[in-house]
């Protein structure tokens, strides 16, 4: 292995020069990646490119890497310099999918697999596995939409009221109302008990089928901020306290300027944070939030993590568990609603039981909500805490104990400017939607290693 070509590989910087949307914040968000997982990506390019470099024969990409070769071809200087970097042009020869070629590819990935364990060791199965971030996770996607299987639903609890009358009236005559009612209360209150127990087993055990090296157990503390809170807000909030913390950015007269002799940053946001600060000049935090709110850097927080969250409520895993919560709340509602139907039909006081019927109804409306986010909001978030953290890592990195207490730990200065723009900002929530759960690009049959 030429260890010193590697080395000025491993050191080029495809963010040269930073800017609001260069090369991995684009590439982040045309694919819907997390941070940790795009730098990953960024490095298993470099990898193969290393080995497109020194080596006279084709090699082929995997999806996830060729999604990154795509995005630096785009950027031309950037990959001009590369190429100048490994000493020859590499070409991108994309796949026609002909007979003939199919051996010439099939051979390219035999032989990239074999000179990268030559000199890199195992291939990362979430980098050369899969074709998205997402089938790390295992999931196969569900026959019916959750949307789909409501309305079948719906329509299956009206058809049903019919029998479930005729079943159910010689019991309910003999039923008092106030003592249905007591019993079908605590009918209700059990039944959510015992639906959310079941429900946070099975939501953890899908977890922990998830690839080992999957993104979702290599997420950073604001990306689980995000998923914790669903509010972008919670982030922004988050990397600016960090740097106030610091003494980069000082608070005077519950207004935000940059300190004179220290502007240290650590990664894109932080410098994004800096940049529009020094554009603002000295400001208050609502104007300045309202300007960073819309950063591509921070919308690709909620953008990777809303796609997860779709991707994993597509699934057949996450369908069956929605289904099996839906039918059982839908079985205790019809006991009420047959209840109603014969009071009407026997002329009975039914005000009491239609009013706890409605309050049910938005109870299981609102559970069946939560549902659909709890493995964002709960089961994750819970995970890490228990299972991945370690107190070293929480009481050296400032960002993990905002994960973990939130505002609680935001510096003291700045802590009431975060409650006004939060009450400036509380008729809607700071997060940005996907249209798809992930994205992969079109198969490429690999460069060749000659190049030009």
């Amino acid at each position: 292995m030429n260890q010193e070509l590697w080395n000025e590989i491993l050191a080029f910087d495809l963010d040269n020069p930073p800017s609001e949307y260069g090369f991995s914040v684009r590439l982040a968000k045309e694919y819907y990646w997390t941070q940790d997982f795009t730098q990953q990506a960024i490095v298993e390019y470099k990898k193969f490119m290393y080995l497109a470099a020194t080596s006279d024969f084709m090699v082929s990409p995997s999806e996830i890497v060729d999604c990154v070769w795509h995005q630096h071809l785009i950027f031309t200087q950037s990959y001009q310099d590369f190429c100048l970097l490994l000493g020859k042009q590499i070409q991108h020869i994309p796949s026609t999918h002909n007979k003939d070629d199919f051996d010439k590819f099939r051979q390219a990935k035999a032989r990239t697999l074999k000179f990268y364990e030559r000199d890199f060791g195992a291939q990362p199965k979430s980098i050369w596995a899969y074709n998205d971030m997402f089938e790390s996770l295992n999931l196969g996607k569900a026959q019916m939409k959750l949307r789909t299987f409501i309305i079948v639903g719906i329509l299956a609890f009206i058809c049903l009221t019919v029998p479930a009358y005729f079943l159910l009236k010689p019991v309910y005559v003999q039923i008092n109302n106030p003592y249905f009612v007591i019993g079908f209360i605590v009918l209700s209150l059990v039944t959510l008990l015992l639906l959310e127990l079941y429900n946070r087993r099975k939501l953890k055990n899908i977890v922990t089928e998830f690839d080992k090296d999957s993104f979702i157990f290599h997420l950073q503390p604001f990306e689980l901020v995000y998923l914790k809170t669903q509010n972008l807000g919670n982030v922004i909030n988050g990397t600016v306290n960090e740097l106030v913390d610091n003494g980069t950015i000082v608070v005077q007269n519950k207004k935000l300027e940059l300190a004179e002799s220290n502007n240290e940053t650590t990664n894109i946001a932080q410098l994004q944070v800096i940049t529009i600060l020094a554009d603002l000049g000295t400001t208050s935090y609502d104007r300045f939030f309202s300007s960073l709110v819309s950063k591509p850097v921070f919308g690709n927080v909620s953008n990777s993590m809303d796609a997860f969250l779709k991707y994993f409520n597509k699934s057949k895993k996450f369908g069956n568990l929605f289904y099996t919560n839906f039918i059982v709340l839908a079985s205790l509602l019809l006991f009420s609603f047959t209840r109603i139907v014969t009071g009407i039909l026997r002329d009975k006081p039914i005000y009491l039981i239609v009013l706890f019927t409605v309050i049910i109804v938005i109870v299981m409306i609102m559970f069946l909500k939560n549902l659909t986010k709890q493995i964002a909001t709960t089961i994750i978030p819970n995970f890490y805490k228990n299972n991945i953290l370690s107190t070293t890592q929480i009481e050296n990195n400032w960002q993990w104990r905002y994960f973990l207490s939130g505002t609680a730990v935001l510096t003291t200065s700045f802590a009431p400017l975060v409650t006004t723009v939060v009450q400036n900002n509380s008729g809607g929530n700071c997060t940005s939607s996907c249209n798809s759960g992930g994205s992969s690009c079109s198969s490429c049959g690999g460069c060749g290693g000659g190049g030009d």
